[in-house]
């Protein structure tokens, strides 16, 4: 396989202006979960943007055997793209050049649509939690990023409910805001946000996180801190939130959408129940080390670190991972078994019994699920990708 282009999605996504049209539902129920339906899917790429070429493959165990894309999958361009959103079994897309929210699922190399309504409330999705199984609130922009859009919507039927949050101005000497994590607890959803200006003008030099009341989708407050900056990640692409066992909210900022001037990781904890930001809690670049990219939970007080690795040179693959302690605020293990990867925005990894199933884009050598065993601390290699990709995009559960 081919591993010399690095990919962009989460800037071509911010960058492209949406062709919105209306459209008709193929559907008018949602198909009942099959279980038959394979347990994971993997999405691989052919090519390098603007040519590129997405399927997905289905299997139901990742520690052994192998997936080929040769002569399998099912191709998904132009139903939607990986920046896409899972759970229950089935995927949920806007498609801002057809105007449609669609429901998608993958089964025995097939991607069906289910269900589809017209949709052109936001330029594009921009964040997203969920509410309830059942229940999905995104947050977007419209077209000239001055405003930010919400929609609350009903998966089984996709029945929409939309409309606008009360934010504050946006500050002089900026134009834009741009959104990032966001989180549900304790009736509240958490939506991190920045300012910015046209390019070469830095950010706003400041994290900016949105208290919204869900049972009455009021804005109350803004928590700020000037630690670092900009709204972390859409965990379309990459995660960089979580609310953990405890029912702590957990947000990062990423050093690559923080500052064009000034790269800092900070990571920030609202505690349960609480609408303010931890002022006991002071994780940043000192403490950690390093600039981080991607954070996932990974159950009591550990989480799945992605950062960049400063000992790189001459080479895309400056992307590492390492176990973190979101309680000391530093790294306890660095996954040195695991080949770094060429791109941040890559949605690497599950978490299963106990287990870290992890994907990367190996610079040399062959693709593997790598497996982390939280309790023993080791790394294995489980199930071969093959089959002749340019890159490995996502890993889900679907069931």
């Amino acid at each position: 396989m081919f591993k010399n282009f690095r990919l962009y999605p989460f800037l071509i996504a911010l960058a492209l202006a949406p062709i919105l049209y209306g459209c008709s539902s193929d559907s008018d129920n949602p198909v009942p979960v099959d279980e038959t339906q394979e347990k994971y899917t993997v999405w691989l790429q052919i090519g390098s943007w603007p040519n590129t070429t997405q399927y997905i493959l289905g299997t139901n165990s990742l520690t052994e055997g192998s997936i080929d894309l040769t002569g399998h999958g099912a191709e998904v361009t132009g139903k939607s793209a990986y920046g896409i959103i899972t759970k229950g079994g089935y995927y949920y897309y806007y498609n801002t050049t057809t105007g449609r929210f669609s429901k998608f699922k993958y089964e025995k190399e097939l991607y069906n649509t289910v269900l589809e309504v017209p949709y052109t409330h936001m330029a594009d999705i921009s964040g997203f939690t969920w509410i309830n199984d059942h229940t999905l609130f995104v947050v977007g922009t419209d077209g000239d990023q001055a405003k930010v859009h919400y929609s609350v919507i009903e998966t089984e039927t996709l029945k929409i409910t939309n409309g606008v949050l009360d934010t504050p101005a946006i500050p002089a000497g900026f134009k834009y805001f741009n959104l990032g994590n966001v989180e549900y607890t304790n009736g509240k959803v958490f939506v991190q946000f920045g300012f910015t200006a046209d390019r070469p003008t830095p950010w706003e030099n400041k994290v900016n996180i949105g208290v919204v009341d869900y049972a009455t989708l009021k804005y109350e407050k803004t928590l700020q801190s000037a630690v670092s900056a900009g709204p972390g990640t859409n965990k379309l692409w990459l995660s960089s939130s979580f609310v953990d066992d405890s029912g702590n909210t957990y947000f990062a900022t990423n050093v690559e959408w923080s500052n064009l001037t000034q790269k800092q990781t900070a990571i920030y904890r609202i505690k349960k129940g609480a609408t303010e930001l931890d002022a006991s809690y002071t994780v940043n670049a000192s403490t950690v080390g390093y600039n981080g990219v991607g954070l996932w939970y990974i159950g009591g007080t550990k989480a799945i670190f992605k950062y960049i690795d400063p000992a790189v040179t001459g080479s895309a693959h400056i992307y590492a991972f390492a176990v973190f302690d979101l309680e000391t605020g530093k790294i306890t293990r660095k996954l040195t078994e695991i080949p770094n990867d060429a791109d941040a925005y890559i949605q690497n990894i599950i978490v299963e019994d106990g287990k870290v199933f992890m994907i990367t884009n190996a610079e040399t050598g062959k693709d593997y699920v790598y497996i982390y065993d939280i309790a023993a601390q080791t790394v294995k290699t489980g199930m071969e990708m093959v089959g002749g990709y340019d890159w490995i995009l996502r890993l889900d559960k679907m069931r």
